[in-house]
């Protein structure tokens, strides 16, 4: 699958900040099932300071205002080749050892009864039976989805596992984050993923997806998508990796100075076989 795709943030201000400085999370990685063809990123009101990789191996981008701007316009773009792979994104890279994977990574997965319960009656469930760890995590999938629907304003970009699985609903990063901290709870290296999907009859939309890796041995890095109970295939585009949702934030930043901040988002995806 052929992707062409164009994101683009606008932030806008009451009065010019003093200094704003934002970090980019919007280079897609290249990597076994997808392969990046051509990318740029332009910018009105801000330029350019550094690009970098940070720990986790995403591409960095910081951006700093310029000209006491009081709008600045990101847009990055670029053509992608995506292959279906059955979820199975391959061998683990970059510098940090895989069982650092395992542990409880911030207040977003810190493990507490609710999803101790999940656990247990998890392992209630499959008791005496032969599953794979495929199967299991599959399993335990479904089980997020059927006790967290998914609905929209009930929880934010700082609601933890704990919290919206006791909600009984929230988003894509809620699902993710109970299954990162059930999982590392299990004994499995897991890890939060950022990226784009492919909707059908949706070329526009106005916000990034989140699905969940689990590393497991003689396959790799597998994605389980929770919100939508399937693994990840030749739709989805991934943008970054990390222990959880901090570690993958596509924009996001600091300002000095007292104005209003407002945020508009635009993605189009359009893509060919």
């Amino acid at each position: 699958m052929i992707f062409n795709i164009k994101h683009k943030t606008v932030f806008s201000y009451n009065s010019a900040p003093l200094s704003a400085i934002q970090k980019l999370r919007i280079t897609p990685i290249d990597n076994g099932n997808q392969k990046i063809l051509n990318w740029n990123i332009d910018v009105i009101g801000c330029s350019i300071e550094l690009e970098t990789n940070d720990f986790q191996g995403n591409k960095i981008h910081l951006c700093k205002t310029v000209n006491d701007s009081k709008q600045i316009e990101i847009t990055s773009y670029g053509k992608l080749e995506i292959f279906d792979t059955n979820g199975i994104t391959g061998p683990h890279k970059g510098n940090i050892p895989i069982d650092l994977f395992k542990f409880s990574s911030s207040y977003y997965t810190n493990v507490g009864s609710k999803i101790k319960k999940l656990a247990s009656d998890l392992l209630k469930d499959i008791d005496g039976k032969n599953f794979s760890d495929i199967e299991l995590l599959n399993i335990l999938s479904n089980k997020i989805l059927q006790k967290v629907k998914y609905l929209k304003g009930k929880t934010n970009i700082k609601t933890t596992a704990e919290e919206s699985l006791g909600l009984g609903c929230g988003v894509c990063q809620d699902h993710v984050h109970i299954f990162l901290a059930t999982t590392r709870l299990l004994g499995f290296p897991s890890r939060y993923v950022s990226g784009y999907l492919m909707l059908n009859n949706t070329r526009i939309q106005d916000a990034s997806h989140a699905w969940a890796e689990v590393f497991i041995e003689n396959l790799g890095w597998v994605g389980f998508d929770i919100s939508n109970g399937i693994s990840p295939d030749d739709k989805y585009v991934k943008l970054a990796v990390g222990f959880d949702y901090l570690d993958v934030i596509p924009i996001s930043g600091i300002r000095v100075g007292d104005s209003d901040e407002e945020i508009k988002t635009k993605i189009l995806i359009e893509s060919k076989q």
